[in-house]
């Protein structure tokens, strides 16, 4: 009888041994059938979301009055692509930006020019390869430079945001007005 009881006991367990799957198994084919029905997720960011406008008004103690305008180029940005894994790619945006600078001199103006790709290009020809890869950075007064009676100086250039590498200048403008750009050492 209690061999019986056995006999009965390992057939029934070998009956129950179906060859069935594990959870984790389970969840696995789960994630794979749901992976391949959904294809390849992007998800699409614009940097900055908005429009944005700064506005600086400044008066210099040696005669220069310096007005800047910078704002966000709607229509023109550069594109950065981080593949997360198979299913899931990040893209990055990143809009461009437009200076537009007044500069006067004891109440006439000097300066009147908008500061985008194309002033850069003008002083640089070596930029011309970077430039579709990269967007201007915002052109604010140069603060290294102690108040010189004859001359007002400003920082710009350009971020390549693949790569994080920055192009500063330093833009130098004369009491009548005239330019000059020299290209700053990464110190940053």
């Amino acid at each position: 009888m209690k061999n019986l009881i056995l006999f009965c006991v390992i057939i029934f367990g070998l009956m129950s041994c179906n060859g069935g799957k594990t959870k984790k198994d389970t969840l696995k084919t789960s994630v794979e059938k749901f992976k391949d029905s959904i294809g390849v997720l992007e998800i699409e960011a614009f940097i900055p979301e908005e429009y944005s406008e700064v506005k600086t008004d400044t008066i210099l103690s040696n005669g220069f009055s310096i007005r800047i305008k910078t704002y966000t180029d709607m229509n023109r940005f550069v594109t950065c692509q981080y593949k997360i894994d198979e299913t899931l790619t990040h893209i990055d945006k990143f809009r461009d930006w437009i200076s537009e600078v007044t500069i006067k001199k004891n109440d006439v103006v000097i300066f009147d020019k908008t500061l985008d790709a194309n002033f850069f290009l003008a002083y640089d020809k070596m930029i011309a390869d970077s430039l579709p890869k990269a967007i201007n950075s915002r052109v604010l007064i140069n603060e290294d430079y102690p108040v010189d009676k004859n001359y007002v100086y400003l920082l710009g250039g350009f971020i390549l945001p693949e790569s994080e590498e920055i192009i500063y200048y330093n833009i130098k403008i004369d009491s009548k007005g005239t330019c000059s750009l020299e290209k700053i050492k990464d110190e940053y």
